[in-house]
């Protein structure tokens, strides 16, 4: 009793150390910025304890049971497989939901606004009147200059 304890709290401790959060926060940044959409299961999603064939959840699965087999159909696989296939459906149903068969998938890349264009501003390519990046605001600066002399 007391090694499976200690096997817990390792268990536990990698978890932490892995810094799901720190995942989670990437996962979002990157999903926005190629204009596509983080789908998240809810903390308690049984995705591990319901068969990924009829749906039917199993009240308790001990970690330690490396294989899945559901009481009502019958069905038998690796329970990392079945967790997985349960997931994959609850993404499927959170991106088809209400718009058809059609809408399974973004676009592969972002989509420019039309009309804008971004050009890299080559060396030597201001005009020698304008050296600065910002342009001078209503002259304020050359008032100040003006009134201190």
């Amino acid at each position: 009793m007391a090694k499976l304890q200690v096997g817990r709290r390792k268990l536990a401790r990698h978890i932490t150390d892995a810094g799901f959060a720190e995942i989670r926060r990437q996962l979002t940044y990157k999903t926005r910025w190629n204009g596509s959409r983080l789908i998240l299961a809810d903390r308690w999603y049984p995705s591990s304890k319901t068969c990924s064939s009829c749906g039917a959840v199993k009240t308790k699965l001990a970690l330690s049971e490396r294989e899945y087999q559901c009481e009502s159909c019958g069905l038998f696989l690796d329970r990392d497989l079945n967790a997985a296939r349960n997931l994959a459906a609850l993404a499927a149903d959170a991106t088809t939901a209400g718009s058809g068969p059609a809408a399974g998938r973004g676009a592969d890349r972002k989509t420019p606004l039309p009309g804008l264009v971004a050009l890299k501003r080559q060396p030597g390519t201001a005009p020698t009147d304008q050296t600065g990046t910002v342009p001078p605001q209503g002259g304020t600066a050359n008032r100040a200059l003006a009134r201190a002399h």
